[in-house]
């Protein structure tokens, strides 16, 4: 006979409690965030136990990510805590999708804050806001981004209508250094050749590989290429998805002070990051040359267009009054039900669950990988954290041909090329993404990419039109 502890009996009676609620909506897979459980006094008398028993119940459903702790007003129920993870997941398995898991959006939680929003800030919604952002929702990043270890004036903090407008806004200022060009990485993120191309703003490039930087063209393009600031992923990158090390860090710091250049990092996936040593390039700069960026798409939803940049202070009145001459400010809803999202405490649960979720998926990636050391595409795959990971492929391997034949056995994917500017030396990679594939279903994808990629390895070599 199985004895359970008294927290334990509580805790599962909530949990058919929430079920039970579950039903009653239709709806076995989302729930509202209105549904406030129990306060923790009324269980403690209801079963006639300790405060602390109480507690240690609602920890124990927390760490399934069936309830979340809003300050100062109790426990509710997730959103999609109860069989969200991996349900029946129908149709195709995208591994090509980038965009977040939209069955984990918290469209309810979200629209919660937005109507709260719009109570609290009546007056402000309909008057122009600041060049710099919400002033409220400013000061709680400024507290927010010290856990990221970015610690920095509010004054140097700038709300952008994503992190699109902050990179267009940088690359049409004046620097200090007086130079012209903007260096990027190869590959690197996809948008941003156009956008400098768009803007006329002289391009440079740097190799990044598997094996990581390529540190003797980047010194010479730093001392000789006229660098205004270089535009950098230290964090998963993409598509790559590898890492920095703190060595790294360092080293290209002190390249940019030796050189006068100005790093731009964007950290667009720190929220996923869970390794509490992996700090940002911002947290080693002591000189002011790093300028921050961070986006809230990947771990809530693209369609909230929230960019953050942190800048040097000697930047920070140029790059306002830039901002200012591409919109008069980010809209105060956006911001405002943000900042209520942050500061209730949803933000903090929600990245909680994507985090917890998206590592449980990579460690099944890479356990699929790990399973056939001989086959090289798997062998010599990066082994890293976030939501994406790439396949070294062959030189002889049609890339046309294998996404027709995956896509045909239900598997879509995609490869490397676009984050290589037109004419650029490409490496032949499948980039693989698992924001948008159950855990349940990993191994079988990554079975099916297997068995393609090796027919296409044994089979006569393709004359492709």
């Amino acid at each position: 006979m199985i004895f359970m502890k008294k927290y334990e009996i509580i805790a599962e009676s909530l949990k058919q409690w929430i079920l039970e609620q579950l039903q009653q909506r239709g709806n076995r897979q989302r729930m509202d965030k209105g549904i406030k459980l129990p306060a923790v006094r009324v269980l403690a008398k209801q079963y006639q136990c300790s405060i602390s028993t109480v507690i240690r119940a609602y920890e124990w459903l927390e760490q399934r990510h069936l309830v979340y702790a809003v300050p100062q007003s109790g426990y509710y129920a997730v959103q999609n805590g109860v069989g969200a993870e991996d349900g029946d997941w129908e149709g195709p398995l995208d591994f090509a999708s980038a965009a977040p898991d939209p069955r984990v959006f918290p469209y309810s939680d979200f629209r919660h804050c937005v109507d709260q929003a719009m109570e609290n800030n009546q007056a402000e919604l309909f008057l122009y806001g600041t060049e710099r952002g919400l002033p409220s929702l400013i000061e709680l990043l400024q507290k927010q981004f010290a856990d990221y270890q970015v610690f920095a004036h509010s004054r140097q903090f700038f709300i952008t209508s994503g992190v699109q407008q902050a990179l267009a806004v940088l690359a049409l200022m004046a620097f200090p250094n007086g130079k012209s060009r903007v260096l990027i990485e190869l590959p690197g993120y996809h948008n941003m050749p156009s956008l400098l191309e768009g803007l006329n703003v002289p391009i440079a490039g740097v190799r990044r590989t598997l094996k990581g930087m390529d540190w003797e063209t980047l010194e010479q393009q730093f001392g000789e290429g006229d660098i205004k600031f270089f535009y950098v992923m230290p964090r998963f990158h993409n598509p790559l998805g590898t890492s920095l090390t703190a060595t790294e860090k360092k080293r290209l710091i002190r390249l940019a002070e030796r050189y006068d250049v100005y790093l731009v990092e964007d950290d667009y996936l720190s929220d996923l990051e869970d390794n509490t040593k992996q700090d940002p390039l911002f947290s080693y700069d002591t000189g002011g040359r790093v300028i921050y960026l961070k986006s809230y798409s990947k771990i809530l939803f693209p369609g909230l267009r929230i960019g953050v940049a942190v800048l040097p202070t000697p930047l920070a009145h140029s790059f306002g009054g830039h901002k200012k001459m591409l919109d008069i400010d980010t809209s105060v809803l956006s911001q405002a039900a943000l900042e209520v999202y942050i500061r209730n405490g949803m933000f903090a649960h929600h990245g909680k669950v994507i985090r917890s979720r998206y590592a449980a998926r990579m460690q099944k990636v890479h356990e699929q990988l790990d399973l056939f050391p001989d086959f090289g595409p798997f062998a010599n795959a990066p082994r890293t954290g976030g939501e994406h990971t790439v396949l070294p492929l062959a030189d002889n391997i049609p890339l046309s041909v294998l996404l027709s034949r995956l896509e045909k056995r239900g598997v879509i994917a995609n490869t490397t090329e676009r984050y290589f500017p037109e004419g650029t030396q490409q490496d032949k990679m499948l980039r693989l993404n698992i924001s948008n594939v159950p855990k349940l279903r990993i191994e079988e994808g990554m079975q099916i990419i297997r068995e393609e990629i090796l027919k296409l390895q044994r089979g006569k070599p393709l004359k492709i039109f």
